[in-house]
């Protein structure tokens, strides 16, 4: 079932005003751990959204591979081809949805792909009316908003006093799996590394020092010594009595525990960037054989993923674009179609299609050439 609901041909009208929603003048720092990453999860479970939803963020800012992997799929999805079907159409309404998609198509993208990977996804929609219809203009959000969950959708909160908001005036979706809570262990883990790392580097990076001084040196002197000891890491140079001895140690074990956290982190790397890319070649094939089979599978995985976005985005955008038909002209719904990118040789398929419609006398559809050859149509 799909989670884009079609919505029943609108009664109402949409205000032209936004209504006020309050948000916290708090911005305070907070370290994702284990133990606060389980307390948001609990009260998401009793419908708070907001801890997990601060999360999220802290993560996809501040975490290079997630922000990385996001970007990748975002650019991929906004690739695609995206129209909508004009049959049974007016005029007014060709054109009306024609001039949404040349304006917030990109928009459209990043609000479904915000959903997929937070799992949750509230904005108020801003009108404005003009010759007759009215166009939505501003998509506000409220990163720091009490949203709560009120019949399975997110709703903001004025203390324990819901905001009532006509439903056409937001976009209000919840769904269950976010892609992104998976991979917020791994950057956990991934920071406890390069703490651990840091420390053992700062530790073991630097050889021990000992020294060893002559009987009857005096209480001062080993004083200095100790401090000298204590610089020698970090100075270039020094300047010792004959009577002080000074030898460097080192451990021949010490890079196998180096070892463990640095695989840690690149462990943690790879899964945060397998989570939301669904595979990764560049960071799991280096030095391995079979790069060409590794290929073929990594590229059937991004299509199968890059394909489900392309889905969402279909249903996603043909719920909402029906609602707006539904307040602007008729009951009926819009089918918006959506096409991943082409991977064909463009010069090999226009000579393939050529043949198949000159010899063979295959008519292909209108459709095809705009969406096969990525074609404006006039």
């Amino acid at each position: 079932m799909s989670l884009f609901k079609f919505a029943k041909k609108q009664t109402t009208l949409p205000s032209l005003t936004a209504v006020e929603v309050p948000q916290s003048s708090l911005n305070y720092r907070i370290q994702l751990t284990p133990d606060y990453i389980l307390s948001a999860r609990s009260q998401l479970e009793l419908g708070y959204l907001s801890p997990m939803l601060k999360a999220y963020r802290i993560f996809r800012k501040e975490d290079d591979s997630a922000a990385s992997a996001i970007d990748v799929r975002s650019e991929a999805l906004k690739a695609s081809s995206v129209s909508f079907s004009t049959e049974k159409l007016s005029s007014a309404q060709i054109d009306f949805f024609t001039s949404l998609l040349k304006q917030f198509t990109p928009l459209f993208i990043d609000l479904l792909l915000e959903l997929k990977l937070t799992g949750v996804l509230f904005r108020q929609i801003i009108y404005d009316f003009d010759s007759g219809l009215y166009y939505p203009v501003k998509f506000i959000s409220y990163p720091r908003a009490d949203l709560r969950l009120l019949n399975n959708i997110p709703v903001p909160f004025n203390n324990n006093t819901p905001i009532i908001i006509n439903p056409i005036q937001t976009l209000a979706y919840f769904r269950e799996e976010a892609i992104l809570y998976s991979a917020l262990k791994y950057d956990v883990f991934f920071s406890f590394a390069i703490n651990n790392w840091a420390q053992f580097t700062e530790t073991y990076g630097k050889p021990p020092r000992i020294a060893r001084y002559a009987p009857g040196t005096t209480e001062a002197e080993k004083i200095q010594l100790w401090q000298m000891l204590q610089n020698f890491g970090t100075d270039l140079a020094a300047m010792v009595s004959d009577n002080v001895h000074i030898e460097f140690a080192d451990f021949m074990s010490k890079s196998a525990s180096s070892d463990l956290y640095y695989t840690l982190s690149k462990f943690c790397d790879e899964h945060i960037t397998r989570r939301i890319l669904g595979n990764n070649l560049s960071t799991t094939s280096v030095g391995d054989g079979g790069s060409y089979a590794q290929a073929k599978v990594h590229n059937l995985v991004r299509k199968d993923i890059l394909a489900g976005d392309c889905r969402d985005l279909d249903a996603f955008l043909s719920a909402f674009f029906t609602r707006l038909n539904h307040i602007n002209f008729d009951s009926q719904a819009i089918d918006v179609i959506v096409h991943p990118p082409s991977d064909n040789n463009l010069m090999e398929r226009i000579q393939i299609d050529e043949k198949l419609y000159n010899y063979i006398g295959i008519d292909f559809p209108e459709d095809y050439w705009y969406n096969m050859y990525g074609v404006p149509r006039p």
